[in-house]
């Protein structure tokens, strides 16, 4: 990272130790406070000859001046930094992380790649690469542990299906063509043959981004809402080791679906290497950050410190306005219904699934 980057990361880092000791909430008194100057009974943040500057006055002046984004943003970064301890394993993978980024950006802009970092890194809301990534990091604990303690009211479950795509398709058929309906058939005959189903999509599928994955789609909850409808509505409504019928795709094909996990017991035993409600949060429920945070914000013990602007302008940002409706869920949830990160930098070049059922088309069940 170029100097300038360096410089500001400082200023970034004390804005963040400010957010976090003095103004939004308190986490208990007994500890973690620091034991400084006061003025009227509130801590002083820096002091110029004989005026003190508070929390409060600090504050305001950045509400003022960088608007309110800014200050949602240190909001969520002081909730993350107290919630979430940073740990030795966080450094590295944060390390590893933004080396991949800075390689990628290299590859892509040459020589100018540390100024569009520096846009991209600037739309987050942060001026270091690693500090946002450990942010992200504790971003997805935060939001992964509430996923793990609703995981009933979730019906968090993992989806494996097999696709067997259209012989044609600018021309389907109303039922399936003797070639389809003789693929089809394979597949029933060695699921009935006592085969598994991550064998048989391994043979069978379609889907080439998931025959090595034995056909795994992943983790998916009641929230989540860029599959195809009738698929999801059938891979929400299978019990644990249910296989499905065939569900015609318009899209796609027909899938037929099987629910490989519904209890947590066998969710957790299926990841071994990996956490499963990190894989939920960061693919199929975006959604969920928003509802974490703010709830571990509460139990920290969020205080406003009387500031009215600014506890309406968190509150609105998190959805959490007295009399205001639940925020809609978008055709395609993301992280950001917290201030916009639309370019942030991109952590995976993972390809996307051609096959994988998005909610683009409407579906119906097949024979």
């Amino acid at each position: 990272m170029g100097t300038f980057l360096k410089k500001n990361w400082f200023v970034s880092l004390i804005i963040v130790v400010f957010a976090a000791m003095t103004v939004f909430y308190i986490y208990d008194t007994n500890k973690g406070k620091l034991k400084g100057k006061t003025s009227g009974g509130e801590d002083v943040v820096y002091s110029i000859g004989d005026s003190d500057v508070t929390a409060s006055q600090y504050y305001d002046d950045l509400y003022k001046t960088a608007g309110a984004d800014t200050v949602v943003n240190l909001f969520q970064r002081a909730v993350a930094d107290t919630a979430v301890k940073t740990t030795n394993e966080m450094k590295d993978a944060a390390s590893s992380q933004a080396a991949s980024i800075i390689s990628n950006y290299s590859s892509s802009y040459g020589s100018s790649y540390e100024s569009a970092l520096a846009a991209d890194l600037a739309s987050t809301g942060f001026t270091d690469l690693e500090e946002y990534l450990l942010f992200e990091q504790k971003m997805d604990k935060i939001a992964a542990d509430y996923a793990k303690a609703n995981f009933d009211d979730l019906k968090i479950r993992r989806i494996s299906y097999i696709l067997i795509k259209y012989d044609d398709a600018n021309n389907v058929t109303a039922n399936p063509t003797e070639a389809e309906a003789a693929k089809m058939k394979a597949v029933d005959d060695m699921l009935a043959s006592g085969k598994t189903f991550a064998e048989t999509a391994t043979q069978y599928t379609e889907d080439e981004s998931a025959k090595e994955s034995g056909g795994d789609l992943g983790v998916i909850d009641k929230n989540t809402s860029n599959l195809d409808s009738v698929f999801f509505e059938e891979a929400m409504s299978l019990s644990e080791g249910q296989v499905s019928d065939w569900v015609k795709s318009p899209s796609f094909g027909y899938f037929k679906i099987m629910c490989t996990a519904a209890t947590q017991k066998t969710l957790e035993e299926g990841f071994t290497d990996s956490d499963p409600y990190v894989s939920l949060v960061q693919g199929y429920d975006t959604t969920l950050a928003l509802d974490a945070l703010w709830e571990k914000a509460e139990e920290l013990g969020i205080d406003f410190k009387g500031n009215a602007d600014i506890e309406k302008t968190i509150r609105t940002a998190f959805g959490k306005e007295a009399d205001s409706a639940a925020p809609e869920a978008t055709a395609e949830p993301e992280k950001s219904a917290e201030p916009e990160k639309s370019a942030e930098p991109e952590k995976s070049a993972e390809p996307e699934a051609s096959a994988t059922p998005e909610a683009s088309a409407d579906t119906e069940k097949g024979n």
